[in-house]
């Protein structure tokens, strides 16, 4: 790989990275990625020709948020769209809701919508512009990885082998792969910003002064990412920087002038047009407004303590953190990539000191400035949105490209000359392997219905209760007749439907104590979430898992009901069976926590290291109006307290009106 800096290294990298990009859109079901739903509804709004939202559309388009964000890539994918009759995205747009959002431990339900033969292949209506406006997407992603590699070569070009190797740490990271085979406006500010960025380490370092041609497109770029996205605004000054640089290298302060007026002459433009509207419609030329109306601000700023607590999250969700954020690759991946990007970051202390004269001459440092300066606004811009909202990793990509020329410098650096012409293919090929088995070790397993029991299946504990006119319950397995405070109980409940449904139920199971109190619930769509009933094949049995978790402050010894039933979710009303809305399969015991404190309820909960509440004892489970109920409670201490805290005890009628309280210091 001695010529690794040619141009021809680029395509196999894309032709690659498209294949791929191209497999993830196909493969994650439609609209399973953060917000992809209301992007794609942007997108349809305008294709129908409802135009740009009106004050009168906030909170009742379903865009929901996404209408206030800039439309350059909503408008090109309602150009890519517009012919695509929609008619039928009332079968293809149907959400769940018992989706577990943001939720990486859940039992199922990681599914946002609800899919069937309505978003399957061949594609049709809303299915077939949604995947082309997907495939636009993975085209964006393209020009991303494209620029990524000649940002590369700008900023180390006695490095030849770190282009390469930047732009497959771009192309080939499974949640960049993610997010560029999904709808999704990063994919445009993304692709513009890494042009973008190029044009300004390009502009910084030539030699002579650009031309106007070059100045001009500068600016078209900057008012491209600010009409694509809010965090493009930062490349105008980026832009601005980058002026100011070339100036300062020649001393040709009538060139900064000049050149800084037709960049932000042409952002303006571009761009300029769709912040006055916002100024003029709704007051804020950002349109902030209109986002929070749907996706309200946090009440208080997130402090420096939760911002470290949310920036591994925000980290995961860089590199390989699918679904709604709910869908975790192995913990091992993330090691994987924080120890690569370790490794590149020291491999400059080790070029720095132990070759520094070659290092000197490998990097371009005001090159390498730009890219840092650029590194620290978007991370600054991300920290400040952490602040006020919930912050993903995808929001980085648009450093993407700087951050890992900076990570493929430091990895080329570490190795001696004679095996760095190796570098750039073995990570290549590794990369690669991992970002193609991605989708099927983790994000196909998240949203795979189960398949129907072969003919002739014997199923446990035979049933034939019928729910409504066409549904019945043929068996049912509970996993164990026992279970402990804290710990989970897993059912199987076997469906089976004489004729097609035309609504898609919701099942219930409910684990009841003998004073009628209900201890454990679930809610959710049969087959993890991924068997919606209106595609139940009519004969067919089904399998339908459901994990019940006991709260660890569930009172016992106690005996728990388990009963089941059917509900439309969107009228509340239960399916019948047998004249009751509910079926009871059998009875759980749960005996007292062996803990050996010979506490009654035995719990363990902490309070912020200080106290962790050890036991309770309730004198009574049933209270009629004006008895009293006494509550005894176990606390141990975990640490030395620097202050008298007060223990309150309500008595909650959910969600929240307190019926009785008490509030005391403890013994009194």
């Amino acid at each position: 790989m001695k010529n690794a800096d040619r141009p021809s290294w680029i395509v196999p990298i894309v032709v690659v990275y498209v294949v791929l990009a191209t497999m993830y859109s196909i493969v994650v079901p439609l609209f399973e990625a953060p917000d992809e739903i209301w992007h794609y509804e942007y997108i349809r709004w305008l294709a129908e020709g409802h135009g740009l939202p009106e004050p009168a559309d906030v909170g009742v388009a379903p865009w929901a948020q996404e209408g206030s964000q800039p439309p350059l890539y909503y408008l090109a994918g309602a150009a890519l769209t517009a012919a695509i009759p929609t008619a039928n995205a009332a079968a293809v747009i149907r959400y769940n809701p018992h989706a577990a959002v943001g939720d990486g431990e859940a039992f199922g339900n990681k599914n946002m919508l609800l899919h069937g033969k309505a978003d399957a292949w061949p594609w049709r209506g809303v299915a077939l512009a949604a995947h082309i406006a997907r495939f636009l997407s993975v085209l964006l992603g393209a020009v991303t990885v494209t620029f990524t590699y000649y940002t590369a070569r700008l900023a180390l070009p006695g490095w030849p082998a770190a282009a390469p190797l930047a732009a497959m740490l771009v192309a080939f990271n499974p949640q960049f792969l993610f997010v560029s085979g999904v709808v999704s406006n990063d994919n445009l500010v993304t692709a513009v910003g890494t042009a973008g960025v190029w044009l300004c380490l390009h502009i910084a370092n030539r030699r002579e002064p650009p031309s106007v041609v070059w100045v001009i497109l500068l600016g078209v770029l900057a008012g491209a990412a600010a009409l694509s996205k809010l965090s493009g605004l930062l490349l105008i000054a980026l832009a601005l920087l980058a002026l100011f640089l070339a100036a300062w290298r020649r001393q040709a302060w009538r060139f900064l002038i000049w050149s800084s007026l037709v960049v932000l002459g042409a952002a303006i433009l571009v761009a300029g047009w769709w912040y006055l509207r916002n100024w003029m419609l709704f007051g804020d030329p950002l349109a902030l407004s209109v986002m929070f109306a749907v996706l309200p601000p946090r009440t208080v700023n997130a402090g420096p303590a939760e911002l470290l607590a949310l920036a591994p999250g925000i980290w995961r969700s860089f590199w390989a953190v699918f679904g709604w954020f709910n869908v975790l690759a192995s913990s091992w991946v993330y090691w994987v990539y924080s120890l690569l990007v370790v490794a590149g970051l020291a491999g400059w202390l080790v070029g720095w000191l132990g070759r520094t004269a070659e290092t000197r001459r490998a990097v371009r440092l005001l090159s390498l400035l730009l890219l840092i300066v650029w590194i620290m606004a978007v991370v600054a811009s991300v920290v400040r949105w952490a602040q006020i909202n919930y912050a993903q990793g995808r929001l980085l990509f648009l450093v993407a490209a700087p951050l890992m020329t900076v990570v493929a410098g430091g990895l080329v650096a570490i190795w001696p000359q004679r095996w760095r012409s190796l570098v750039a293919p073995l990570a290549g090929v590794c990369l690669a392997f991992l970002a193609a088995m991605a989708p099927f070790l983790w994000i196909l397993p998240a949203y795979a219905p189960p398949e129907p029991l072969p003919a002739g299946t014997r199923v446990p504990n035979p049933t034939a209760i019928r729910f409504g006119d066409h549904i019945q319950l043929v068996g049912y397995a509970l996993a164990r007749d026992e279970v402990l405070p804290g710990d989970t109980l897993d059912l199987t409940l076997y469906w089976a439907t004489d004729a097609p449904l035309d609504t898609d139920y919701s099942v219930f199971v409910h684990a009841t104590d003998e004073v009628e109190i209900l201890q454990a619930q679930r809610d959710s769509q049969p087959g993890l979430g991924n068997l919606p009933m209106r595609e139940w094949p009519p004969g067919a049995i089904i399998a339908d898992r459901h994990r019940l978790a006991v709260p660890a402050t569930t009172h016992a010894p106690a005996r728990l009901r388990i009963d089941v039933g059917l509900y439309d979710y969107a009228t509340g009303e239960r399916l019948l069976a047998e004249g009751s809305d509910r079926v009871t399969l059998g009875y759980v015991q749960v005996p007292p926590r062996p803990d050996g404190s010979g506490l009654p309820n035995a719990t363990r909960i902490d309070f912020d290291g200080k106290l962790a509440l050890a036991g309770y004892e309730l004198d009574r489970r049933t209270l009629a109006p004006g008895e009293r109920l006494t509550v005894t409670l176990w606390w141990e201490v975990l640490a030395p307290m620097q202050r008298d805290y007060v223990v309150f005890t309500h008595l909650v009628l959910p969600p929240d009106a307190v019926w009785a309280q008490q509030d005391q210091m403890p013994q009194g």
